[in-house]
């Protein structure tokens, strides 16, 4: 594995933190009703789809546990804004 990988692999990891941390404790309705938290979410998935995109072979290799494929493909998701 690269060592740019666990740079990588970190920056994931923080995103999701931040994406879990900005949806804790709200409920559906909040969420729709929030076209900021919407806009910014989507943003956070496109970052961690970025960072996963970087990861080398051999570093997806070591963690086949991440569903590399699915969250590389995340970044380029049409996000519906209602």
């Amino acid at each position: 594995m690269l060592q740019s990988d666990s740079l990588y692999l970190a920056h994931m990891l923080e995103m999701a933190r931040k994406a879990l941390g900005k949806t804790q404790g709200i409920s559906r309705d909040v969420y729709d009703s929030d076209e900021n938290l919407r806009l910014a979410l989507a943003h956070l998935v496109q970052v961690i789809g970025e960072a996963a995109r970087r990861v080398s072979a051999e570093g997806r290799a070591a963690h086949p546990e991440i569903p590399w494929f699915e969250i590389t493909g995340m970044r380029s998701k049409t996000f519906t804004i209602t």
